[in-house]
């Protein structure tokens, strides 16, 4: 069974949210769906596509498509214009005094809390966007500018949400958008951050009513662990414990500062970053789950139609004969350097014998498939033991018990049976693709057991190298003079 694209389901979902509304007018989507291959699910979706070309949910899908990496970068645009605002102002003073822990605070409370948010958001699937504003603010933005708010629009928009919610995939893809705004606004801070304290004079301290600097020491000292970790200079806890009042030591102030950068990365850009890519690993991950819930009611009921639509490929098939192989080997060395051409249940337009016929067809018939007129073709195989036994069959009709019965009773009285699939004439130019029914025909020859028995489409084909048997010796006289 095949796997749909995300852009097939989304589609196959959207009609069905549509058609929870009423039945949509599906005569020749149902046509266009019975004809394709992959399972029932790909039937669905063929029948889906025809209607989503009817009500444009097509045109839609692919706007938001090509909408969606823009409106997420105006997105991050806007945020980082906003992390470079904060960062100007946490270290733009009349003063150039900077309180450490404030700007902490105010470059890492918001991030934090979404941040933490989100991450309990993966342990209850229905709060999926709790913590990803941005993401929901994406997806909003993309759907108001490019879905429209038409039933169409919401059905597309609701149809996504559903299959990601389906996956468990909403809150990854979500927090891969926000996620990344994130990180952007950080790199964007940082470097604002830098920028400032390497070209200006800043003083780096606390100040506090109620708490006492032995408190902000700790803090200082506790934080900087993850960030001397990764090589960033960190106060000494005694420097700071030592310092007089909330002024540091002058000394210290570039370590501060330092350390003030160390924790923006660690505990802000860092976790961001790593946590867009393991959004986006889980995505490619589970991105085969995104599929419609086959078990639902309403592609049950579809499904049966689908079924009620399709053509049987063998009704009450005939086991008879079961020793037929036997019979097969014993006989295939009787056989006589002859062709026969039979026509079974061919419609009155085909033209019949086909031109040109071999030299070496001795035996040229067209039977209706009734019992008295196998029995006669029977007969007279037995009688000529043609080397090719050469059958002509209609390729728009469905195989069915008396073919395989005639098939199972003429093979052992012959050498090598061939199936010609006879298409209605269709004017002087050659077919450029296979009758319609030929890969049915396939099938059924490999499903009953009859793979040996080889189809063709074209007359040419069928009869190659079949002028050769007209001077080739029977098969005894091969034998004896082996």
């Amino acid at each position: 069974m095949r796997t749909l694209t995300l852009s097939e389901a989304t589609l196959t979902e959207a009609v069905r949210l549509l058609e929870g509304n009423g039945p949509l007018e599906d005569g020749q989507a149902m046509r266009v769906g019975l004809g394709a291959e992959g399972g029932p699910m790909a039937q669905a979706a063929a029948r889906a596509a025809a209607l989503g070309e009817r009500q444009g949910l097509q045109a839609r899908l692919r706007h938001a498509a090509a909408a969606a990496p823009w409106v997420l970068l105006g997105l991050a645009a806007i945020v980082v214009l906003a992390g470079l605002a904060l960062a100007g102002a946490v270290v733009d003073g009349n003063d150039r005094r900077i309180n450490v822990m404030a700007a902490l605070v105010a470059l890492l409370g918001v991030h934090a809390l979404t941040f933490v948010l989100w991450l309990l958001a993966l342990l209850w699937p229905g709060a999926a966007g709790f913590g990803a504003v941005v993401g929901r603010l994406w997806i909003a933005l993309t759907a108001r500018l490019t879905l429209g708010r038409g039933a169409e629009g919401a059905a597309l928009l609701q149809a996504a949400l559903r299959l990601l919610e389906r996956a468990r995939l909403l809150p990854w893809v979500l927090g891969l958008a926000s996620h990344t705004v994130w990180a952007l606004s950080f790199v964007a801070a940082l470097a604002a951050l830098l920028f400032a304290l390497a070209f200006r004079q800043y003083t780096l301290g606390w100040e506090t009513t109620i708490l006492a600097p032995e408190v902000f020491a700790r803090w200082i000292d506790v934080l900087g662990v993850l960030p001397g970790w990764l090589g960033f200079p960190v106060p000494a806890a005694a420097d700071l414990r030592a310092a007089p009042g909330p002024a540091l030591p002058a000394a210290t102030n570039g370590v501060l500062a330092w350390w003030l950068v160390g924790c923006v990365v660690v505990y802000g850009l860092l976790p961001r970053a790593l946590a867009a890519l393991a959004c986006l690993l889980v995505w490619r991950w589970r991105r085969a789950r995104l599929q419609p819930d086959a078990a639902a009611p309403y592609y049950r009921k579809l499904f049966a139609r689908f079924d009620t639509l399709a053509p049987a490929l063998v009704v009450d098939p005939d086991t008879h004969g079961a020793d037929w192989h036997l019979a097969r080997t014993s006989l295939a060395g009787q056989t006589q350097p002859t062709l026969a051409v039979i026509g079974f249940e061919l419609p009155p337009e085909l033209p019949w014998p086909p031109q040109p016929v071999p030299r070496a067809a001795s035996l040229v018939r067209r039977i209706d498939g009734s019992a008295a007129e196998r029995q006669e073709l029977l007969q007279a195989l037995m009688h000529v033991r043609p080397r090719v036994l050469l059958l002509a069959c209609h390729a728009a009709s469905s195989p069915d018990r008396g073919t395989e019965r005639l098939l199972r009773e003429a093979l052992p009285l012959c050498g090598e049976c061939r199936l010609w699939l006879a298409a209605a004439p269709q004017g002087s130019e050659p077919a450029a693709e296979e009758p319609a029914g030929a890969a049915r025909w396939r099938r059924w020859l490999a499903s009953t057991g009859l793979a040996e028995v080889h189809a063709f489409t074209e007359w040419g084909r069928a009869t190659a190298g079949l002028e050769a048997l007209a001077d080739a010796p029977p098969a005894n006289a091969r034998g004896e003079a082996a």
